[in-house]
């Protein structure tokens, strides 16, 4: 288990939610290393800007940008090509896969199950400066950082103020797992380098599209959910989370219990009422990069009611790569293990 992991034990269940929405564990809960998105130094001129959401850099063209809509406003000064990044919450995997190595990170930003080998080798012994509940601002002035950078969805504990008396901070605001992704760009551009991210999103785009073209019309009246289990609780993903938008993009057809405005990316389920799945088509799963089911799942798998929903007895029941790990790596994998359901599951009588 990761440190991450483990030190959700303290935190109540609100704040959980909140947090393991945007973790490698996708409850409240491929390419190898080498073909990750290339990064190089982000080429601009003064007065350029690069918006991406409601995150706006621009060049000043004295090596410095401004960056403005960040949860901690305006943030200037901070530099064109950062060289010590100090890597605060949900912004680890994505900038392993950049090909940035921070001087100094939070807890759980680098997982092994998250990350290919050659790139997880590359952060593993980058140092902690605490976690989502707190870090040691004295170990964070001795990393020396020339940019702090980070995620927010507002559950976190993290004083930012004295943090930007060290290094310009950047944190970028989150709502939902989808933000995380999205916000991809946007952590390229802050720390200086280019990305692919467009035209890697557009090969996605087209691969989802084309399991749609050759699926759609025979899963059309397949209704599916994920599901998954953590801190002792069941959870169904949501019309919010990051793996219903690629499965419906796929051409599944998704649990209508579970696209009705829900209030958050997952919503609980209690054993009790597992049945209420007994007219889904099919049953997903979500694993980590290689395959092995999330923390909690395996419990919930062993559960009768579950072993006895008519998905699960007739041998529809599919693994899918977490969609909370946030790197072209999973969501590559992803799209492989939704090929791999779709075709199943249009072939199944």
């Amino acid at each position: 288990m990761s440190r991450l992991r483990t030190s959700f034990a303290a935190l109540s269940v609100a704040t959980l939610l909140a947090l393991t929405g945007c973790s490698g564990q996708d409850d409240p809960a491929a390419d190898d290393a080498t073909s990750a998105p290339e990064s190089a130094p982000a080429e601009s001129t003064a007065g350029e800007s690069i918006t991406v959401g409601d995150i706006t850099i621009t060049d000043k063209g004295d090596g410095t940008r401004t960056v403005d809509g960040t949860m901690n406003g305006t943030v200037a000064d901070v530099p064109a090509e950062p060289q010590r990044v100090v890597a605060l919450w949900r912004v680890g995997s994505e900038l392993a896969e950049m090909k940035v190595i921070p001087v100094a990170a939070i807890d759980g930003e680098f997982n092994e199950s998250e990350l290919s080998a050659d790139l997880y080798s590359s952060v593993v012994d980058v140092p902690s400066i605490g976690s989502f509940e707190g870090v040691d601002v004295e170990k964070i002035i001795a990393a020396d950082p020339d940019l702090i950078i980070g995620m927010d969805n507002g559950a976190l504990s993290i004083d930012y103020t004295p943090l930007q008396d060290i290094a310009p901070t950047v944190i970028l605001p989150i709502a939902e797992p989808t933000d995380v992704w999205r916000n991809y760009p946007a952590v390229a551009a802050v720390v200086g380098k280019s990305t692919d991210y467009d035209n890697r999103l557009a090969e996605l785009d087209e691969k989802l599209e084309a399991i749609a073209s050759e699926y759609g019309e025979a899963l059309a009246d397949k209704p599916v959910t994920v599901v998954n289990s953590s801190m002792d609780k069941i959870w169904a993903s949501t019309s919010k989370s990051l793996v219903y938008e690629r499965l419906v993009q796929a051409g599944f057809t998704y649990n209508e219990a579970y696209t009705n405005n829900p209030a958050r990316y997952v919503e609980e389920i209690t054993a009790e009422n597992l049945a209420d799945l007994a007219n889904q088509s099919a049953i997903f799963y979500q694993t980590d990069l290689v395959g092995t089911p999330l923390l909690g799942t395996d419990e919930l798998r062993a559960l009768d009611s579950y072993k006895r929903l008519p998905a699960v007895e007739a041998g529809l029941e599919f693994p899918v790569t977490s969609g909370v790990i946030y790197t072209f790596e999973a969501a590559d994998k992803q799209v492989e293990d939704i090929r791999t359901a779709a075709k199943a599951l249009a072939e199944a009588k």
